[in-house]
């Protein structure tokens, strides 16, 4: 797998590929932002429905929680019991973030 000319190869990211471009691969992914409460640092998915959100509530913050965006987040692959990979990143692209994730995967 070549990504933008650089020569690089990644045998992990070829096999979650599995002959896609990259760029198809990620249109068909769920995206989003995290939110995360500024009181006590519980972190969400945006997708979240409300109440699920309150299943834990903020201790510094009393019953609420005051959540705001933080970054960019893609779920990668989803198992049975849930998400099983995801990757976050803050800047770049989302094909940068899905390299970078399976680069540094061992």
């Amino acid at each position: 797998m070549e990504y933008k000319g650089k020569g690089m190869r990644c045998k992990k990211l070829e096999y979650w590929l599995g002959g896609v471009s990259l760029g198809e691969k990620i249109s068909t992914l769920e995206k989003g932002r995290f939110l995360t409460c500024s009181k006590c640092g519980f972190t969400v998915f945006d997708k979240e429905l409300p109440e699920d959100r309150i299943r834990r509530r903020c201790a510094p913050g009393g019953y609420e929680h005051s959540f705001v965006e933080s970054e960019n987040y893609i779920i990668l692959k989803r198992g049975f019991s849930g998400i099983a990979d995801v990757t976050s990143y803050s800047f770049g692209t989302a094909e940068e973030a899905v390299v970078r994730y399976f680069q540094s995967k061992r």
